[in-house]
């Protein structure tokens, strides 16, 4: 009996697991993830085909509300008009006292769009008017100060006084006009031609240090009288009026007038006398520099571009 319950103890014990048997993958969830991002595959491509089939603005639109949804009112889909406002807090005494800056954007609802840009419109031509009017003040105040130069350097030397009285200032509706009238003795350029004296280059150089100081655009215009060249040279008064207008152009602009400040340069010939009545007159012979008056319009033009 003792030999069997040893034996029985001596045996192995073992025990079996049963694996359980699952059904078919199909059955499981991952094709459903597939199904979704097929489905979204689809739906993204639609989109882009229904984009390309749109118009140009359209396009713009959807790219812009990508770029920045919240620009766009959620109901209406419109844009709405981001309005920054600056609001400035006092520091405390000490350094870098004064104002500190803040900037605040929020966007617009949009019904009060409409409103805004009247606002911003009416308040920019307000500004448009007072700045035009300081240009003309400004054009004035430079017109008094190079006769007021010119005065003093009259009077320092006896030669350039001859030449100076030839130079006259007059404000127009169009602007200042500087003009170099010619004499029987042919002050500025040699009779004929369109070569500037020495004289004339350094009155012109001291006229384009003061006049590109200013931000008003300048034309320069050629006149002559009605005395005709002979045929036989085919030069005529069309082209020294030109050549002149030209020639004050060139140095002008190589003694301090910035770049693109001449915007045009015209010969008239006898077209537009000084002396209507005397067609021969010498002072119908003269190089105008017209300093133009910037408009009200053309002020408020580079506000709205800004």
């Amino acid at each position: 009996m003792e030999d069997q319950e040893q034996k029985h103890k001596e045996e192995p014990i073992i025990i079996k697991k049963k694996k359980a048997h699952h059904g078919h993958a199909a059955h499981g969830g991952s094709w459903k993830v597939a199904y979704a991002d097929f489905v979204t595959a689809m739906m993204a491509f639609f989109i882009v085909m229904w984009i390309l089939g749109q118009s140009e603005q359209i396009r713009q639109m959807v790219s812009a509300y990508f770029k920045d949804p919240g620009a766009f009112n959620f109901i209406t889909g419109k844009r709405t008009v981001p309005v920054k406002i600056d609001v400035f807090e006092n520091q405390e005494s000490g350094k870098g006292e004064g104002k500190e800056k803040h900037q605040f954007t929020f966007f617009l609802p949009p019904e009060q769009q409409d409103t805004l840009a009247e606002k911003v419109s009416q308040k920019l031509k307000k500004q448009a008017i007072q700045d035009s009017i300081k240009a003309v003040e400004r054009v004035k105040s430079v017109a008094e100060e190079l006769q007021k130069v010119f005065s003093e350097s009259a009077a320092k030397n006896p030669n350039l006084a001859e030449m100076l009285k030839s130079v006259q200032f007059e404000l127009t509706k169009e602007g200042l006009r500087i003009e170099l009238i010619e004499s029987k003795e042919s002050v500025f350029f040699e009779v004929g031609s369109a070569k500037l004296k020495p004289a004339a280059k350094e009155l012109l150089a001291s006229l384009a240090k003061e006049i590109g100081k200013l931000p008003n655009y300048v034309e320069v215009e050629g006149h002559t009288d009605s005395r005709q060249y002979s045929k036989q040279s085919g030069y005529t008064n069309w082209e020294l009026s030109a050549d002149r207008a030209n020639a004050a152009r060139k140095v002008l602009e190589e003694n301090g007038l910035w770049e693109g400040q001449i915007v045009k340069v015209t010969g008239f010939a006898d077209k537009k006398l000084k002396n209507p009545e005397n067609p021969f007159d010498y002072s119908n012979r003269r190089t105008t520099i017209l300093i133009k008056n910037i408009s009200t319009e053309e002020i408020f033009k580079n506000y709205t571009k800004q």
